[in-house]
């Protein structure tokens, strides 16, 4: 079975704030030591180690907001922010920015997939990933079809 999707479009700050909180799953580990960092105040007793941290740690929001805004900014990153089609089997994944122009996705390129509420998020790496909202699908049954591919490949569990 192939399924293809209606075409979308994934707006410029969705992108941000889903590169945002992707990266804080994967690097959870920033907290507690942000935490341990901030803990610092019981043992001398300051408040710099409360501000330091904190301004270390916007620091490094910062840092990942600008990665992602550039990245939308970015000429050869310019096709994933148009509206795309995606076709799906087992297979591949393409993107489809016209019947002409596409580009084929393996499988094996995709870290893990996402299943939330109102949408799918494929990682590809830290900073590349698709998004994918459940109102570009034509009905239920695409998104039970895709959903078993996904745990077929492992990416989804």
């Amino acid at each position: 079975m192939i399924v293809k999707t209606k075409k979308y479009k994934v707006p410029a700050i969705l992108y941000i704030r889903l590169g945002i909180q992707n990266i804080l799953r994967i690097q959870w580990w920033i907290v507690p030591l942000l935490v341990l960092f901030m803990s610092g105040t019981f043992l001398i007793p300051t408040i710099w180690f409360a501000v330091g941290g904190m301004i270390c740690f916007i620091c490094y929001l910062l840092f990942w907001v600008i990665q992602f805004y550039g990245l939308t900014q970015l000429e050869e990153n310019r096709p994933m922010f148009e509206r795309i089609t995606y076709e799906i089997n087992n297979q591949y994944l393409i993107m489809q920015v016209n019947p002409k122009q596409g580009m084929s996705i393996p499988w094996i390129d995709l870290t893990k997939a996402y299943k939330k509420k109102e949408y799918f998020l494929l990682v590809r790496s830290k900073v590349q990933f698709f998004y994918l909202p459940f109102k570009i699908f034509n009905g239920d049954n695409e998104i039970k079809f895709f959903t078993t591919v996904l745990q077929r490949k492992g990416l989804l569990k």
